[in-house]
C-alpha cells in the first residue's frame, strides 16, 4: 500500500480576512494513510470534516476515543485539541474540508453536544467532491469562486444529511458565545469581541443570550474565570500573579479586586481557607 496525499490550501484570501467572511474555505484533500499513522495537533484556526471512505482508525477528542470505520465522518471544531491514527491492518482513506468565516461557526453546535462522529451514507461521494475541488484549484479568482461555490454544495448535502443545523439561528448565537468565551477565557476578551466572533451588536447578544440560558454574556465570563480560578489556586501552586494571567487579567491586582468582590475573599485566603475541600468549588 503506497502513501497518496493531494490538497488544496486557499491562498487567495488572506488568513485575516477569512475570520470576518461569512464562510470560506481553508484547505481541502485526500489521503491514503500508511499503517499506524498518527497525527495530533494542540488546535487550529479552521474547523474540519474528515470523512472515511475506506479502512478504519481511531479518533481522540475531549478525552474520549472513538474507533471509526468507512462511510463515517468525524468534525474538528476550530480550537480543539485532537488525535487520530490509522489501524495497523486496515489504514484507513480519507478526505477532509477546512473552512472558517462568521457562518462557519454552526459547526459548535455538535460540540455544544458532544457529538463528533457521524454516519454517513457514501463518504466516497464527498471524496469525490472535494476532488472536484481540489482539480478547480489555481490562484485566480475564478478559482477561488468555483471552489467556495463547490464548498457550499457539500455542506449543504452534508446539512441535509446529518442535520447538524437543526438548532434555531439564537440557540446559535448563545452557544458560539459560550463556546468563544469558553476557548478564550484566558485572554483578555471583552463582551465587544464575543458579540464581533458571532457577528451581531453586543446589545442584541445580550438579549438572545440572557432569554437562552438565563444569564447575561458578561456574568458568564465573570463565573467562567471566577471558576478557573478556582481551580488553579486549589489544584496548583502556581502565584496569583500567574492565575490571574491565566484567566484573562493583566496584573494581579485587578485580579485580585475582582476575585474578592465575586467571593469575599482574596485569592490567597480563599486558597488557605480551601486548599483541603475540593468541593468548594
Amino acid at each position: 500500500m503506497e502513501h497518496y496525499l493531494k490538497q488544496y490550501t486557499d491562498r487567495f484570501t488572506d488568513f485575516s480576512n477569512k475570520h470576518i467572511s461569512d464562510l470560506i474555505l481553508y484547505s481541502s484533500g485526500i489521503e491514503q494513510c500508511l499503517p499506524d499513522y498518527s497525527y495530533s495537533l494542540k488546535s487550529r484556526d479552521y474547523h474540519l470534516i474528515t470523512f472515511v471512505s475506506q479502512g478504519k482508525g481511531s479518533f481522540e477528542i475531549e478525552d474520549k476515543v472513538y474507533d471509526i470505520k468507512a462511510n463515517q465522518l468525524f468534525i474538528i471544531p476550530a480550537g480543539y485539541w485532537f488525535k487520530y491514527t490509522a489501524d495497523t491492518d486496515e489504514p484507513w482513506r480519507y478526505s477532509w474540508i477546512g473552512f472558517l468565516g462568521i457562518k462557519s461557526n454552526f459547526i459548535y453546535q455538535a460540540a455544544e453536544r458532544h457529538q463528533f462522529v457521524y454516519d454517513c451514507q457514501n463518504a466516497k461521494q464527498y471524496e469525490t467532491n472535494i476532488a472536484t475541488i481540489l482539480e478547480s484549484s489555481g490562484d485566480t479568482f475564478s478559482s477561488f469562486l468555483k471552489i467556495n461555490g463547490l464548498m457550499y454544495s457539500l455542506l449543504g448535502d452534508l446539512t441535509e444529511e446529518i442535520g447538524i443545523l437543526n438548532q434555531s439561528t439564537n440557540q446559535q448565537l448563545s452557544s458560539l458565545a459560550r463556546h468563544f468565551m469558553d476557548l478564550h477565557y484566558h485572554d483578555p476578551i471583552q463582551m465587544t469581541d464575543v458579540a464581533e466572533f458571532v457577528g451581531v451588536h453586543p446589545n442584541y447578544l445580550s438579549t438572545i443570550f440572557k432569554k437562552e440560558t438565563n444569564t447575561t454574556p458578561k456574568n458568564y465570563l465573570t463565573h467562567l474565570r471566577i471558576r478557573k480560578a478556582k481551580e488553579l489556586l486549589l489544584e496548583t501552586r502556581d502565584s496569583v500573579s500567574y492565575i490571574s494571567q491565566s484567566v484573562g487579567f493583566s496584573d494581579s491586582l485587578s485580579f485580585s479586586k475582582f476575585f474578592k468582590k465575586e467571593t469575599g475573599l482574596s485569592p490567597l485566603h480563599y486558597r488557605k481557607e480551601f486548599q483541603h475541600d475540593t468541593h468548594s468549588l
